[in-house]
């Protein structure tokens, strides 16, 4: 471990005081940057679920099949996320989530947003499913059990 006493020789306190000090001052900014980039970050994941609550894509309003849905699923779904909607390596689990949610994601990936590195993939995936499509997937989905 390198010691102000490595940087700074001992003939030199002034300096080694004054190092401490700004070594100190930087961490203290440091520390205050990251605790403002984490309720930030906080910040936007409210403000994202309060859009997933209110906002409705027209999915949600329609009535799912769930064996047409495991249809599609088996199809489009399975490779990545597994059999039972679990997740697989850097896929994410999909059981467990309300439909409200699964239907805003469906529908933002169909619309072009990007959410991370497995965008592309995604927005291939869904990006011809009909609006009755992903009513059915998410049927299935939250028909699975969440174990």
């Amino acid at each position: 471990m390198v010691t102000s006493e490595d940087v700074m020789p001992r003939a030199c306190p002034q300096l080694s005081v004054l190092f401490r000090a700004l070594l100190g001052a930087f961490f203290g900014a440091l520390c205050l940057a990251g605790a403002a980039w984490a309720a930030e970050e906080t910040s936007s994941q409210d403000a994202a679920s309060e859009e997933v609550a209110t906002a409705e894509p027209a999915a949600a309003a329609l009535p799912g099949d769930a064996a047409a849905g495991k249809k599609l699923y088996r199809r489009n779904c399975r490779a990545c996320h597994g059999a039972t909607a679990k997740g697989a390596s850097s896929y994410p689990k999909l059981v467990g989530h309300p439909a409200a949610y699964l239907i805003d994601k469906v529908v933002r990936y169909r619309e072009g947003e990007k959410f991370g590195p497995n965008t592309p993939l995604m927005a291939q995936r869904v990006k011809k499913l009909s609006d009755q499509d992903i009513a059915n997937v998410t049927a299935f989905i939250i028909s699975l059990p969440d174990d």
